[in-house]
């Protein structure tokens, strides 16, 4: 099998349905996370408003655009992966070769696979003990914590599947590119992201 010369190995990889899937769900939570802050914008703006010009302020809308910017924080993390839009050192590896910026890619996805498994265990335990535990918020709506909390599971849970699927497409699409004019990472299907 070469590497991403059009052979059936590398289509079969970028073709893969699941994959793409994968892909597909990151998007999905991207844009709907890109809905949240123009919801988020909506709300506040109705509240201010409401206080200010009808003297009738809301109790939910600080709590719920809190929540959704928790959200939307989150469900944006698979996504930033995929595209390669997180922040990176790559002066060493600007000057790397091609081996050298895949083994330390393969390394970086394998970094954020651990880390998202265990904040999504540890998350989840949080929020089925605010659950059982009926924990709210100390705020006049008293929201319940896990709406909050759930997030990061979620979120998490999205990263490491992205982090994984990113890493099982690695061998087939070309190395990282880290030059002093931006950096260029190879997208799911092979091309060069600018």
């Amino acid at each position: 099998m070469t590497r991403n010369d059009g052979t059936a190995g590398s289509s079969t990889v970028r073709g893969n349905p699941i994959l793409k899937t994968i892909d597909g769900i990151g998007s999905t939570c991207a844009a709907l996370g890109d809905g949240l802050v123009i919801a988020i914008a909506l709300m506040l703006f109705m509240d201010v408003a409401l206080r200010y010009v009808f003297n009738a302020p809301t109790i939910w809308a600080q709590d719920v655009a809190i929540a959704c910017q928790v959200w939307f924080t989150y469900l944006g993390m698979a996504y930033v992966l995929r595209k390669r839009q997180m922040i990176r050192i790559t002066a060493v590896l600007a000057l790397a070769g091609p081996g050298v910026r895949r083994a330390a890619e393969a390394f970086a996805l394998l970094v954020i696979l651990a880390f998202s498994l265990v904040a999504v265990i540890y998350g989840f335990d949080t929020v089925m003990d605010s659950i059982r535990l009926g924990r709210r918020q100390p705020t006049m709506l008293e929201m319940p914590n896990w709406v909050s909390e759930l997030p990061v599971v979620v979120g998490f849970a999205l990263l490491a599947i992205q982090a994984l699927a990113d890493l099982i497409r690695l061998p087939f699409v070309p190395a990282p590119e880290f030059t002093p004019a931006g950096e260029h990472a190879p997208a799911s299907d092979g091309t060069l992201i600018e």
